[in-house]
């Protein structure tokens, strides 16, 4: 534990004795007042997990292909009791601030769950004459205003990070959890300065300048671990671009484009060891070896001070990869070869919770399967259950390791998704509305139908498990009988918002 954790540790236990002996004396023999029941106690440890752009078809895919009828059936789900839905609209879906507050976006169950067969419509490429289909293709969020609801409980305007809608710079969860003492992360299967990641460790107005949120999360001190991809030296399949012929270079597109989401001045002040966040006595440490986060995972790396890592892979872990390159693999979902010198979620997963783990105030982490949504928006089935199986085989992880070093009753995890992707349904979903996903069984691919290749403005699925999860209570918006009907999440339809998570979340960080 750092001086600086110590010493507020130290003041937090002074304030408890203080106040145990005051109502100690409060309570003598003629007094008949009540004692005041202890309060209920705060998860050491608050882990936040988002599959992007997964629709609720998107998780029953990936169950399929484990062999199960629906997600809940899993082993990693079926004790996660806290179910509900999630509604993910933005303030408005302009790219810029608009100087407004109100907005007039929002989530219609009825509208939504629409069974009528109107006029068609086409949209991003698809003909829609299903109603509800129609609805849920609208006034969707982007996953910079999503993960900023997340990250600070406020909407804002689609490609904000952590701003306003007045071009203002908000607080993050990260923040707050840093403000307790507390070890901080976040780990992505995409790029560390790409939206959901960048809502967790930076603030910008615009997703699109990477260059600036990378330098943000590696300054400004807010997050002690950073994970994801980016590595200016290799493409979307792993293939090492120094190693390449000057005319094979000037083919590969990623060899021109080196620096599209770390800057030149932060990569080579990383690779030097002389980039030093803010409030850091060390600069960071950065791994990009497969083995060295293996090494991480096992336990057997120790690293002293802040930890970035970045895989050797540009844009995604496996995502992007080409078949061309890579080879093929029947027994993989996309049928290609993974790469095989780049570690998976679970690993990176792994590592940073043994990294953070150590700290005695708890830890806060946010995991992101951020090629979830890549994938949905190709509608590529194959790939999108990888994507999906490797988020899953993250979800486990934590699970194991919260029963391995800690405990439910002072940890809180929290599975969800920042908004739909694709509308994924079954064939026949055109005659009959919201027919789910056809399981063909395990380790086959099912039978899908896509109703877009954008996101959606769906109610969503959340999980949650541990001490704080019942503060989900406090939050309910309404219930949404087709959320019942057609998803079987839950069984009373209940929902919450995204702003909501971050409530509960900074309910059970924050004192009060």
């Amino acid at each position: 534990m750092s001086l600086l954790n110590l010493a507020r540790h130290q003041k937090l236990l002074l304030v408890a004795a203080i106040t145990t002996a005051l109502m100690s004396g409060c309570n003598s023999d003629d007094d008949d007042t009540q004692p005041t029941p202890p309060a209920a106690q705060r998860p050491k440890n608050v882990i936040l997990m988002i599959s992007d752009g997964a629709s609720y078809g998107t998780w029953e895919m990936a169950a399929h292909w484990q062999g199960a009828e629906n997600a809940n059936d899993l082993a990693i789900y079926s004790d996660m009791q806290t179910r509900l839905g999630v509604t993910t609209y933005p303030l408005n879906t302009s790219n810029t601030p608009t100087n407004e507050d109100t907005s007039t976006l929002g989530y219609d169950p009825a509208a939504a769950w629409n069974t009528t067969v109107g006029e068609g419509v086409e949209k991003d490429g698809f003909m829609t004459y299903i109603e509800g289909y129609k609805y849920l293709k609208n006034n969707y969020t982007d996953s910079a205003a999503a993960g900023t609801a997340l990250a600070s409980g406020q909407k804002t305007y689609n490609n904000a990070i952590n701003y306003d809608n007045h071009g203002k710079p908000m607080g993050y969860i990260t923040q707050l959890a840093k403000a307790q003492g507390k070890a901080t992360g976040v780990v992505s299967s995409v790029q560390m300065a790409h939206a959901t990641p960048a809502t967790f460790s930076a603030q910008n107005i615009s997703r699109r300048n990477m260059h600036e949120i990378a330098r943000d999360q590696l300054t400004n001190g807010n997050v002690d671990l950073l994970m994801g991809t980016g590595h200016p030296d290799y493409d979307g399949s792993g293939t090492n671009l120094n190693a390449l012929s000057a005319e094979d270079c000037a083919a590969n597109w990623a060899c021109g484009n080196r620096f599209d989401s770390i800057g030149e001045t932060e990569w080579l002040a990383l690779k030097a060891g002389l980039l030093t966040p803010t409030g850091a006595s060390k600069p960071w440490t950065l791994i990009e070896d497969k083995g060295a986060f293996e090494l991480l995972a096992s336990g057997n790396l120790s690293v002293d001070g802040p930890l970035v890592g970045i895989p050797r892979v540009r844009w995604t872990l496996q995502q992007t990869r080409s078949g061309d390159v890579v080879g093929a693999d029947a027994n993989q979902p996309s049928g290609k070869k993974m790469i095989a010198t780049v570690p998976d979620l679970a690993t990176m997963t792994q590592g940073a919770l043994n990294y953070l783990g150590k700290d005695e105030d708890g830890l806060f982490l946010m995991v992101e399967g951020g090629a979830v949504d890549w994938a949905a928006h190709g509608n590529d089935t194959g790939t999108l259950i990888e994507e999906q199986l490797d988020f899953d085989r993250a979800v486990a992880v934590v699970k194991d390791w919260v029963e391995a070093n800690s405990s439910w009753e002072e940890t809180l995890l929290i599975v969800t998704t920042d908004h739909g992707n694709a509308l994924p349904l079954a064939p026949t979903s055109d005659v009959t509305a919201f027919a789910p996903v056809v399981s063909n069984g395990s380790e086959l691919l099912p039978e899908v139908r896509y109703w877009s290749g954008q996101h959606t403005n769906e109610v969503v699925r959340l999980w949650a498990i541990g001490a704080g999860s019942d503060k989900f209570d406090d939050y309910i918006r309404g219930t949404d009988s087709g959320f019942v009907t057609f998803t079987g999440h839950n069984s009373d339809g209940r929902y919450i918002d995204l702003t909501d998570v971050f409530a509960v979340m900074r309910d059970n960080i924050q004192p009060e």
